[in-house]
């Protein structure tokens, strides 16, 4: 059985896997919004908030 320094520092690197692979997950979707509004010719001006 591991020890508990050893479960803490292998959930520490999950935890650090989790945030970059979250981080990677919303650049690569805004990328693809992008390319999808300049593929439809969608503006700033054509989605508006509300």
């Amino acid at each position: 059985m591991k020890s508990y320094d050893e479960l803490q520092a292998a959930m520490e690197a999950i935890q650090l896997q989790m945030v970059e692979t979250k981080k990677n997950e919303r650049t690569n979707a805004l990328k693809e919004v992008k390319r999808l509004c300049r593929e439809f010719g969608f503006t700033a001006g054509c989605i508006r908030v509300r």
